[in-house]
């Protein structure tokens, strides 16, 4: 290799070596300078085929993509800042334009440069590194950083965010309650366009469809807000301190919440649900126990009326006549283009009284029968 690309090589190399807001990403671009660094072939060969390995496994096709990828979703004292709007230091900011520019220069490191005659030398891809400063404040302050940056799906569990898959359910695939969803998209879409919204509670029986309502309606809003689901309610005063003041909107889910673990942890959800946010809503969904029979939505006990009086909103999900099991369980059917026979309303109602009660998720059940059903007839 000629001397004057050795001294830029190196170069390089000491760049690389003073990297430190973005510490992690060269932490895990090492391969990539090791390579530049290397002195003998077999370092060489080594260090190109954990980068080609890395590149890889990033689902990138080129060492820019790969490392930009990393930049976007890196935690650090820049990134963070910028995900709430905050003011950057000078200093900073000239530390940040350098390292952008070292990432650039690594990616365009190319392997032909080090493979001399030798057949087998992994042959990664390279360039690809479009990232300016400017974007990457606009970058941070749309999706957030860290973990956070990843999608608009998470787990919060044991103090720490865990990405969640996308779901694909939207709330045109939810039959039945229509003004109950509405009430909730309504609340939603406020709260994503800057104006008053409230914290939401969504009562009744299980299976009516309150937890696919939450998950659907932050489907609606994909891009405009992320949804956090969170595992244990205890967790939440210590979730909110983690988003607050981040520019992006949140909603926290709390799905089926035992109401005695909330009594528990009231003081300090109290505190959370009093807040009047501008970042975050919670959303919260209690099951109530099925006796068999349609429910007053006025038949509360007193605990329960304690806990409704800490939310600006309360949606109750009260279980369906029969004609109402009838006409979701017609619409599930219509939208898999089965067409409808009267004794399919036998057949519901009969399932109904053996799962012990009508709700969505029972007619969505009898649904896949019928049409298990439907398609062993048509195979015959």
């Amino acid at each position: 290799m000629a001397d004057y690309i050795m001294d830029n090589m190196h170069k390089l190399y000491l760049q690389y070596k003073s990297v430190s807001v973005y510490s992690a990403v060269a932490a895990a671009a090492r391969p990539l300078a090791e390579l530049i660094a290397a002195t003998d072939s077999s370092h060489r060969v080594q260090s190109a085929a954990e980068v080609f390995r890395a590149v890889a496994d990033s689902d990138c096709d080129s060492t820019g993509e790969w490392i930009k990828k990393l930049v976007l979703a890196d935690d650090n004292p820049f990134s963070r800042a910028a995900a709430r709007g905050e003011r950057i230091s000078p200093k900073i900011k000239a530390q940040v334009q350098n390292e952008l520019l070292t990432f650039k220069q690594l990616s365009l490191v190319k392997p032909s440069e080090f493979s001399g005659d030798a057949p087998f030398f992994p042959q990664f891809g390279f360039g690809g590194f479009a990232v300016t400063y400017d974007g990457l404040l606009q970058a941070y302050a749309n999706n957030g950083c860290g973990v956070l940056s990843g999608g608009d799906s998470f787990v919060y569990r044991d103090g720490a965010f865990k990405a969640a898959a996308a779901r694909s359910e939207r709330l045109s695939d939810l039959k039945g309650y229509i003004e109950e969803k509405y009430e909730i998209e309504k609340n939603t879409k406020s709260f994503v366009d800057g104006l008053p919204a409230f914290h939401t509670l969504l009562y009744g029986e299980r299976g009516m469809g309150k937890s696919a309502t939450v998950r659907a309606v932050a489907g609606e809003f994909s891009g405009r807000l992320k949804l956090i689901e969170i595992a244990d309610i205890s967790e939440l005063q210590e979730l909110v301190k983690k988003i607050r003041g981040l520019k992006q909107r949140f909603i926290i889910f709390a799905d089926a919440v035992d109401v005695d673990a909330w009594q528990a942890n009231r003081a300090a959800i109290d505190r959370v649900l009093d807040d009047a946010p501008d970042n975050y809503l919670v959303y919260c969904t209690i099951d109530r126990a099925r006796d068999g029979e349609r429910r007053d939505a006025l038949s509360y006990s007193q605990s329960e009326l304690a806990l409704f009086d800490r939310f600006g909103l309360v949606v109750t999900y009260l279980s369906p006549d029969s004609d109402g099991f009838v006409d979701i369980l017609k619409q599930i059917l219509r939208s898999r283009a089965i067409k409808w026979r009267d004794e399919y309303g036998s057949v519901a109602e009969l399932a109904a009284r053996k799962k012990g009660g009508r709700s969505p998720r029972a007619a969505k059940q009898i649904a896949d029968l019928i049409e298990c059903t439907y398609a062993q007839k048509r195979c015959d």
